[in-house]
């Protein structure tokens, strides 16, 4: 009998992480009985997974183990990396993309599906979600905090890391071989279109016939309050 192994996806907001889960359910993995795009829930909420100490941790490990569940994804926190390093049982997942360009497809994504109030980027930013503050890579996996030596260590602590502009072949050697063409792009939706249409949002409905994609402004110096997210993915880069 083949050993156990629980596939722990870090989740990370327009990094091709729904093509993962996807990937994941295409070749058998086993979710929990509940959840949210792989995350886990109970009663009708997310299990705060980045919120359990290591003996929490592992009781859920070993619960997964009970129940069958070979694939977990942790989307809304960082939860403890080194705990999940030791357990022999876990197997470290994350995919990156470019910080500014999850940014940039974050904000049109939340904006054209009306997830944000957010009337500019300065607005959004300031709206205090994590995946829509700055330095979100290394927030996650600093576990809340602005380090980004810890997230470094943290991320260096994972079996797979990748890169989504290098392609997703290290999906390969978890043994998911099927390919899924699931994708979550911020156009072409027409249930978006028409829900734009029913509420009678005429110039965004526009914009999103038309495609059109805001970017931050100069002004707001987007690169340089995200300078710790850049070091940490053209570290994993290279």
């Amino acid at each position: 009998m083949a050993a156990y192994r629980l596939v722990w996806f870090q989740h990370l907001h327009k990094a091709a992480g729904t093509y993962v889960i996807r990937r994941a359910m295409a070749n058998g993995e086993t979710f929990w009985p509940n959840h949210e795009n792989g995350n886990p829930v109970n009663n009708g909420e997310v299990i705060p997974l980045w919120k359990m100490n290591s003996s929490e941790l592992t009781s859920f490990i070993d619960e997964c183990e009970e129940k069958g569940v070979t694939f977990v994804a942790c989307e809304w926190g960082g939860p403890d990396y080194e705990t999940l390093a030791k357990d022999e049982r876990v197997t470290m997942l994350t995919c990156l993309r470019h910080p500014i360009k999850r940014l940039v497809s974050n904000y049109n994504y939340d904006h054209y599906w009306m997830w944000t109030k957010a009337a500019s980027y300065q607005e959004y930013l300031a709206e205090g979600h994590l995946h829509s503050s700055p330095e979100y890579y290394t927030k996650i996996f600093a576990r809340g905090e602005l380090d980004s030596n810890k997230a470094k260590s943290n991320l260096e602590l994972f079996d797979h890391v990748i890169v989504a502009e290098d392609g997703m072949e290290a999906l390969d050697e978890l043994g998911w071989p099927k390919e899924s063409d699931t994708t979550h792009p911020t156009f072409g939706d027409s249930k978006r279109a028409m829900i734009l249409f029913a509420k009678l949002r005429w110039f965004r409905l526009f914009n999103y016939l038309k495609k059109k994609k805001f970017q931050p402004p100069s002004e707001i110096k987007i690169e340089e309050s995200n300078q710790h997210d850049l070091e940490l993915y053209n570290s994993m880069r290279r």
